[in-house]
C-alpha cells in the first residue's frame, strides 16, 4: 500500500494535535520546520522572543532618556507624562557653551519660563520633649505652628557649618506638642529648618549664537549668567517650540524614566540567562559526552558525582559563592551556570550511550579516529537537538534564578555598580508601589515585561521539542 500516514504529534502540553504529512524528498530539516510552524504557541513564542530580544538590544539606541539621569524633583510619575526637557542644574554663562542636544545647535533663541524661590528660616526649640517655642530666624515672632507641604515647599535642616541636612517630607509642628518621631536627634533641644518656597514666575530670554550664548535677560534685565534648577522650570522653549520630555511608561521615585530602565533590564536579564547557559551547557556537554563515551567502572562513578551534587541545595550554593566572591556579574555567570549542567550531563550521557553503540561510530573507529575526534565530531553533533532543547528551556530559568537572588538583596553588580535587570526593578517596584497601590506601574511594567520573555521563551523550547521529536514525523 502507498502513499503518506499522517501520524499525530507528540504531546506537549502546547501544539496538541500538531501533525505534519512528509513530502516525498523532503529532508528532516523541513520535516522539523514544518512542524514547529504548525504549532502556533510555539511560533507564538518565537515572534515574543525576537521582539523582546529586538527591543533590548536596538530600543535603548532609539531611546531618548538615560536611564542613570536623575530627576528627583518630579519624582514617581504615571504612565504619559510631559515635563519641560531640562537638566537638575541649567547654567547660561555669556560667552560659553550653552549645554543643549545635538538636535538643538541650530537654535538661535531660548525662552525659559521658571518660578523663583522664598527662603525663609525657622527655629524649633524643646523643652522636656515638647515643642517649646517656634519662630522665625530673628527670634521676634513666636509661631504656634507650621506646616510642611512637600508638594510646594523643601525644608532641610540647616547644620552649624550653614550647609543643608535632612529633607523633611510633609509634617506639621504645633508648639505644646512632641515633635515628628525621629526628627531630633537624641539629646537635641534646637533645630534650624531652612524652607524654600516657590515665588513669582520669571522669564529668561537667552540668545544664541552656534550653540554659545550671546545674550541673557531675564524679565528685560541684562545678566551675565545664570543658573536655574530643573524643579522650578515651568516651561522651555526653542525658537519658539515647545521642548517636552514624554516619558511613555511613566517615571520611578528618582524621576528615572521607567522604559529605558526596562530596556536596559532586560539586557542585563538576557545576558545572564545566556551566558549562564553557555557556560552550563560547555561543563555538561563535555562531561556528560566523556561518561557516556567511556562508559563501565568510570561513567559509574562520574554519574555518582552527578548524583551527589544533585543532593547539594544548588541556590544555596550560589548564594555562598555570590557572599564569599562578590556580586561581580562573572561570578554570577559562573556561579549560575555551574549548577545548571546537571541535567544537561545526563541528557548528553544518555544520548552518547545509545549513539556510540551506531554503525557509524564503529566506522570511525576503523578509520582510525581518536577518541577526542569521535566525541567531538561525530558523537556531540548527533545529540544536538536535545541540547537545543534543554538550553532553550535554560534560559528562562537563570533569569528566574538571577530574579530570586535580586529578591533577597543580592543584585548584580559591575565595577561596583548595581545593574538593574528585570528582577531587580521588580523587587524595587514592590517597594515603592506604596500600600495604596498608587504607583502600580512601577510594578506592572516590568513584570508584564519578564512574564512575556519567559512565556515566550518557554513556548518556544516546547516547540522545538516537538519539532525535533522523531514520533512527531512520519519518516
Amino acid at each position: 500500500m502507498t502513499g503518506h500516514q499522517t501520524t499525530p504529534a507528540h504531546d506537549s502540553g502546547i501544539g496538541k494535535g500538531t501533525s505534519v504529512t512528509p513530502v516525498k524528498g523532503m529532508s528532516l530539516m523541513q520535516v522539523s520546520i514544518r512542524v514547529f510552524m504548525r504549532n502556533r504557541l510555539a511560533t507564538t513564542g518565537l515572534v515574543l522572543v525576537v521582539a523582546i530580544v529586538l527591543a533590548v538590544v536596538v530600543g535603548p539606541w532609539f531611546c531618548r532618556h538615560d536611564p542613570t539621569i536623575l530627576h528627583p524633583w518630579i519624582g514617581a510619575r504615571p504612565p504619559g507624562f510631559t515635563h519641560p526637557a531640562c537638566h537638575s542644574e541649567n547654567t547660561f554663562q555669556v560667552g560659553g557653551r550653552a549645554d543643549l542636544p545635538a538636535a538643538l545647535e541650530d537654535t538661535s533663541a531660548l525662552r525659559i519660563t521658571a518660578e523663583t524661590s522664598t527662603y525663609e528660616t525657622v527655629r524649633i526649640a524643646l523643652r522636656r520633649g515638647r515643642v517649646k517655642r517656634i519662630s522665625r530666624l530673628d527670634g521676634a515672632v513666636a509661631l504656634e505652628s507650621f506646616s510642611l507641604d512637600s508638594e510646594s515647599m523643601q525644608a532641610y535642616e540647616l547644620l552649624e557649618n550653614g550647609e543643608l541636612g535632612r529633607q523633611f517630607s510633609k509634617t506639621t509642628i504645633q508648639s505644646g506638642d512632641e515633635p515628628p518621631p525621629g526628627m531630633f536627634a537624641p539629646g537635641q533641644r534646637v533645630m534650624m529648618i531652612q524652607i524654600e518656597s516657590p515665588g513669582a514666575a520669571v522669564i529668561y530670554d537667552i540668545q544664541l549664537a552656534h550653540g554659545t550664548v550671546a545674550a541673557i535677560t531675564a524679565d528685560g534685565e541684562s545678566r551675565d549668567h545664570v543658573r536655574i534648577a530643573g524643579a522650578r522650570i515651568q516651561e522651555i522653549s526653542a525658537d519658539g517650540t515647545l521642548l517636552q520630555q514624554r516619558y511613555l511608561l511613566g517615571t520611578d521615585e528618582l524621576g528615572r524614566d521607567l522604559l529605558s530602565r526596562v530596556l536596559y533590564g532586560g539586557r542585563i536579564s538576557l545576558l545572564i540567562g545566556i551566558v549562564a547557559t553557555l557556560v552550563s551547557l560547555i561543563i555538561g556537554v563535555c562531561y556528560g559526552a566523556v561518561s557516556g563515551y567511556v562508559g563501565g567502572h568510570v561513567d559509574r562513578q562520574m554519574m555518582n558525582i552527578v548524583d551527589i551534587l544533585y543532593a547539594i541545595p544548588f541556590m544555596f550554593l550560589v548564594i555562598i559563592l555570590l557572599v564569599l566572591f562578590g556580586r561581580n556579574i562573572v561570578i554570577l555567570f559562573v556561579a549560575l551556570g555551574a549548577v545548571q549542567w546537571l541535567t544537561m550531563a545526563r541528557i548528553v550521557r544518555g544520548q552518547v550511550l545509545t549513539l556510540k553503540q551506531m554503525a557509524f561510530i564503529e566506522a570511525a573507529r576503523m578509520s582510525g579516529a581518536g577518541h577526542w575526534r569521535i566525541i567531538l565530531r561525530y558523537l556531540i553533533p548527533n545529540a544536538a537537538g536535545p541540547i537545543v532543547i534543554y538550553a532553550t528551556l535554560t534560559v528562562p530559568l537563570v533569569i528566574l534564578e538571577e530574579s530570586f537572588l535580586a529578591f533577597i538583596g543580592l543584585n548584580v553588580q559591575f565595577q561596583g555598580k548595581n545593574l538593574d535587570s528585570w528582577g531587580s526593578l521588580i523587587q524595587q517596584g514592590m517597594i515603592a508601589v506604596g500600600m495604596d497601590g498608587s504607583r502600580a506601574w512601577l510594578l506592572i511594567v516590568p513584570a508584564v515585561v519578564m512574564a512575556l520573555a519567559l512565556f515566550g521563551l518557554n513556548c518556544l523550547g516546547d516547540g522545538l521539542r516537538d519539532s525535533l521529536d522523531p514520533r512527531t514525523r512520519n519518516l
